[in-house]
């Protein structure tokens, strides 16, 4: 059995299975094909291997209890990616679809959800991982990570449907975890988007909703083309997948190479339209994450658009303070100057970063230093906000103590 791979509506390579016993795949392009879809997957005539498959692929699915509960819902093993890719293909992260032969009669469609429908849907997630359901098979799509969310389209009135049969999704909805798990957590994820955003870091959009009767981040997906309709599908990569590291490689260890910041400066040296435009923009997301302590911004978290056969760097997502939590892990997903410890980070670590990165030394200084005194003022700004508008909650206070603490220690 094979998959489709396509790119705009044209076939850019296959999946095969190795063998009807083996769960291994491999990645070939097509004779027609005329760019790689992975700076880990040049474009070659020869089949990639299993191993060499498998960090790109990997890394469009679900994560975790996710994964355990979408492959039980669609009675796929867990451990089977092939076949996850083959139900859940249609609407990936990027541009790609990968598609079974047999799927692709039925047009894309929006399946229009009323607000009672919206409600039962985000109510239903702890049950219904994405929104899917083994009973529907128009609804196949996937995104990665482990948090319970719903993928949905939403139109230019502001309404949202199910993207049915490879329509373009182009909104992702996160509400606030079930049970009081990480108070807060949207707020915390609300303001830190937003606080980016105020110092100039470009950021995907945020929005703050009610649904289901809890609040509700939603964010516009900023590998989707909004300005027309449907969505028009924009090609991206995490930085897993560019570095070919499957998604349990996420997190850097003392000692190792892979991932890392330097690893990064490289890749955009070679393939980036603006390698020191991008270098500087991955210099100034590290001093933010440390800044508002989110210890997560791990290697999936970082992301690069495809550009007219080149790459930049993507918009920040996912910015969450997890400082905020003590039982959360305080070790950076990324070191900082080889240190990975947060509190024995100090402006020298943040020199080594620019040598990492390829940065003057001097003007990184005081490039950061800029950008910590417009956390402080923004971060101030924005809770009164949130005051006013009512989405404030105490995590939010936390981070403007953690801010606080460390920013003595940036500059």
């Amino acid at each position: 059995m094979s998959l489709q791979v396509r790119w705009e509506d044209r076939v850019i390579g296959a999946l095969q299975r190795i063998d009807e016993r083996s769960r291994d795949y491999a990645f070939a392009y097509s004779p027609e094909a005329d760019r790689p879809i992975s700076l880990s997957l040049p474009l070659r005539d020869d089949p990639f291997t299993p191993a060499e498959s498998r960090p790109f692929f990997e890394a469009l699915l679900p994560e975790g209890t996710v994964r355990e509960q979408i492959a039980r819902e669609l009675r796929v093993a867990t451990g089977d990616s092939f076949g996850l890719l083959a139900e859940l293909g249609r609407d990936c992260a990027g541009a790609l679809q990968i598609i079974a032969g047999d799927r692709m009669a039925a047009a894309p469609s929006v399946g229009r959800l009323t607000d009672r429908q919206l409600d039962t849907l985000i109510a239903e997630l702890p049950h219904r991982p994405l929104g899917i359901a083994s009973a529907d098979s128009h609804l196949r799509l996937s995104l990665a990570g482990v948090q319970r969310k719903a993928v949905l389209v939403r139109d230019a009135a502001g309404s949202f449907g199910l993207p049915l049969d490879g329509m373009p999704s182009s909104h992702i909805l996160k509400p606030e975890p079930p049970n009081g798990e990480y108070p807060g957590l949207t707020s915390n994820e609300c303001f830190c988007m937003r606080l980016a955003a105020r110092c100039n870091l470009p950021t995907a959009t945020t929005e703050l909703m009610r649904i289901a009767g809890r609040p509700c981040l939603v964010v516009e997906r900023f590998d989707r083309d909004l300005s027309r309709w449907p969505p028009i599908r924009l090609h991206q990569e995490d930085l897993c997948q560019a570095l070919g590291l499957t998604p349990d490689f996420k997190y850097q260890h003392e000692g190792w190479r892979l991932p890392s910041y330097a690893a990064l400066a490289e890749l955009l040296n070679a393939h980036s339209a603006a390698p020191g435009v991008d270098r500087l923009a991955t210099a100034q997301s590290a001093v933010f994450n440390f800044l508002i302590g989110n210890a997560d911004a791990h290697a999936k978290n970082i992301s690069l658009l495809h550009v007219d056969g080149r790459v930049r760097l993507a918009p920040l997502y996912d910015l969450i303070s997890t400082a905020a939590y003590p039982e959360l892990s305080t070790q950076l997903a990324l070191a900082i100057g080889d240190e990975l410890d947060p509190a024995a980070i100090t402006s020298i670590h943040f020199s080594d970063l620019a040598d990492d990165l390829g940065l003057n030394e001097r003007g990184f200084e005081d490039a950061r230093r800029r950008l910590a005194e417009r956390i402080d003022d923004q971060a101030a700004t924005l809770r009164d906000q949130a005051r006013r508008d009512g989405w404030h909650h105490p995590c939010i206070d936390e981070i403007l103590r953690v801010i606080a603490a460390r920013r003595e220690r940036v500059v």
